[in-house]
């Protein structure tokens, strides 16, 4: 037996290895026969979002393009809670945090159709998304637009429902330690997707969260898991 052990990225570059392999002939009581060989894979390897039913509670945060990987798995929630299907998670929390309002509308009409749908299956609680816009260079017509909504039941900037884009950035410590209190009980996962400095300020924050919450006697906490790009 001959063993081969490569490291490949991607499917293409596998295909080829094979392919180059397979077609070697090799002899046999006297006739052409086809290499025979064995593929062995080692992974593949999840994300630490594939964790996220994996807790009562869990609150989702990307920054930017940071949103990606959960575009798919807030679909998935939609299509079960349509279906009829169990959702181990109870309560999912997702923040978007985006320094230009174009953004947003990147994942603005699926967030919405799942929303209205979330709410006229009367599961609106079920999702609470949290937007925030971290640059927003004193444009006088938004901040106009915005003060003429408050209290409207869609977001001047967004138009989602239920929700309201705040400027500047969330008071992680203070979030983190009111949602523990919200869940006590419960543990709670944090999954972020964005730049590394972000996820140290998170990380840092769901510490001292966890620290609060024991100081005041709440058995919730905190269990971070990142993804950086």
């Amino acid at each position: 037996k001959q063993w081969y052990q490569r490291r490949v990225r991607g499917t293409s570059a596998l295909y080829k290895i094979v392919a180059a392999h397979s077609k070697q002939k090799t002899v046999k009581e006297g006739k052409n026969t086809e290499l025979q060989f064995s593929l062995a894979v080692d992974g593949p390897y999840g994300t630490p979002s594939d964790d996220i039913f994996r807790y009562n509670v869990s609150v989702l945060i990307g920054a930017g393009v940071g949103c990606t990987p959960y575009a798919s798995i807030l679909k998935s929630v939609w299509y079960k809670i349509k279906s009829g299907q169990n959702v181990d998670t109870k309560k999912l929390y997702f923040y978007w945090l985006c320094s230009d309002t174009k953004v947003f509308g990147w994942l603005n009409s699926q967030l919405k159709y799942i929303l209205e749908t979330l709410e006229e299956l009367g599961a609106s609680d079920y999702l609470e998304v949290r937007l925030h816009l971290t640059r927003f260079n004193n444009d006088k017509e938004m901040m106009e637009n915005v003060a003429a909504n408050q209290g409207s039941r869609e977001d001047a900037i967004t138009s989602l429902p239920n929700t309201q884009t705040k400027f500047g950035r969330p008071n992680w410590f203070k979030d983190f330690v009111e949602i523990g209190e919200k869940h006590a009980g419960n543990d709670i996962g944090i999954f972020f997707c964005g730049p590394a400095v972000l996820s140290e300020s998170l990380d840092h924050n769901s510490s001292l969260a966890n620290a609060k919450l024991e100081e005041n006697g709440v058995d919730s906490m905190f269990f971070y898991n990142k993804e950086n790009f």
